[in-house]
């Protein structure tokens, strides 16, 4: 009998512990569109100079990157440099704020990657 009430125990002390871990929600980094982004507010070209290839543009800032996607669509990827995708997802033509910690980051952008540095 007690080894039944053990046996009991362990699985729901294991049903508990596979509960807490389990995730209820989307974890990933918020992205945000700015339709009014200023490009003044957010030049200091001295740090953080903008880099354009093939129409996308991309400021490295030190709590992001700042990019201006010209298609309509785009598969982004942002990979930190162990190779961990930091934020992965599709995004509209627009301007984006995508927040980071200082580092270096892959951005992957319709299958085009850029170097970015954030100071």
């Amino acid at each position: 009998m007690k080894s039944y009430i053990f046996i009991l125990f362990f699985l729901v002390l294991c049903l508990i512990v596979i509960a807490q871990n389990k995730s209820t929600g989307d974890n990933r980094t918020v992205v945000v569109k700015s339709e009014g982004w200023n490009r003044n507010d957010t030049d200091n070209s001295s740090q953080s100079p903008s880099v354009t290839v093939d129409g996308v543009t991309y400021i490295p800032k030190q709590d992001g990157i700042l990019i201006t996607l010209p298609r309509a669509s785009n598969n982004v990827k942002l990979l930190a440099m162990t190779g961990e995708v930091v934020w992965s997802g599709d995004l509209v033509q627009g301007k984006f704020f995508i927040p980071t910690r200082p580092g270096i980051y892959f951005l992957r952008i319709n299958n085009k990657s850029y170097k970015v540095v954030c100071k």
